[in-house]
C-alpha cells in the first residue's frame, strides 16, 4: 500500500521573493509533467469560484500535502467529499484559475487527479560507476 502523494513547489522557486508572492501560489505537478500554478486560500477564507479546480492541501511542518482534487460546483461550492476540517490554519485550498474552458478545466483535473494515483518516487542510489581503461600504444 502507498501513500497517495501529488508534488508541488512555490512560486518562490520560479520568482524572487521580493515581488512577496512566494505564499501566494503554488504549483502542483500533474501526472503528465505539466505544472499548474494555483492561488493560495485559507480553507475558511476561500471565495466561491465557479468551474475552477481545487486541490484540498495539509499544510504540516513547512510542508504541503494534497488530500483532494476536485472542482467548485456552478454556485461555487466545493464538489465531492472532502476530508473535515482539522484545526484552522492547518489546511489550505489551492485553486487554479487558470482552466476557463470546460475541457481545459477537467483536463487540469484529471491530470492532478492521476497524480495523487502514482506511488511517490523511489530515491535512486548513487553508485560508481567502474571506469573503463583503455591503454593506448605509444
Amino acid at each position: 500500500m502507498f501513500v497517495l502523494m501529488m508534488y508541488g513547489q512555490p512560486l518562490s522557486l520560479a520568482l524572487p521573493e521580493d515581488f512577496g508572492l512566494g505564499e501566494r501560489f503554488w504549483y502542483w505537478r500533474g501526472a503528465s509533467g505539466q505544472r499548474y500554478i494555483h492561488s493560495i486560500y485559507q480553507r475558511h477564507l476561500c471565495p466561491p469560484v465557479p468551474g475552477a479546480v481545487y486541490v484540498l492541501v495539509r499544510v504540516c511542518g513547512g510542508s504541503r500535502r494534497a488530500l483532494a482534487v476536485g472542482r467548485f460546483d456552478a454556485e461555487g461550492n466545493m464538489s465531492g467529499a472532502l476530508p473535515a476540517g482539522g484545526q484552522p490554519g492547518e489546511e489550505e485550498i489551492h485553486v487554479h484559475l487558470l482552466a476557463r474552458e470546460e475541457e481545459t478545466a477537467r483536463h487540469v483535473m484529471r491530470d492532478l487527479l492521476a497524480a495523487m494515483a502514482v506511488p511517490p518516487p523511489v530515491e535512486a542510489k548513487a553508485y560508481a560507476r567502474p571506469v573503463q581503461l583503455e591503454l593506448l600504444a605509444a
